[in-house]
């Protein structure tokens, strides 16, 4: 996957567009309540938060197939993502 942090988008490898990220609640991952593995649950809007690190790129497009809204987690540093910084992935 690909991620630019200056749009907070995520993109599929090949440039797709996943997901355009966006939390106006700003919460920590830290304070959230582990749910499983690999999400947790925000104690402000009780959504299920997908850490995208433990997510393949076909789970995450899954996921958001699945549900548009999904929430996700992104860290700069996870092995499974390139920083990018263009618009079109």
């Amino acid at each position: 996957m690909k991620y630019n942090p200056l749009t907070n988008e995520l993109f599929t490898d090949t440039g797709k567009l996943l997901k355009k990220l966006h939390c106006p609640l700003s919460q920590q991952w830290e304070s959230m309540t582990e749910a499983t593995s690999n999400h947790k649950v925000c104690n402000t809007c009780s959504k299920a938060v997908y850490d995208t690190a433990f997510l393949s790129e076909a789970n995450v497009q899954e996921l958001i197939t699945n549900d548009a809204h999904a929430c996700l987690k992104v860290n700069l540093n996870q092995e499974n993502l390139t920083i990018i910084y263009t618009n079109h992935g």
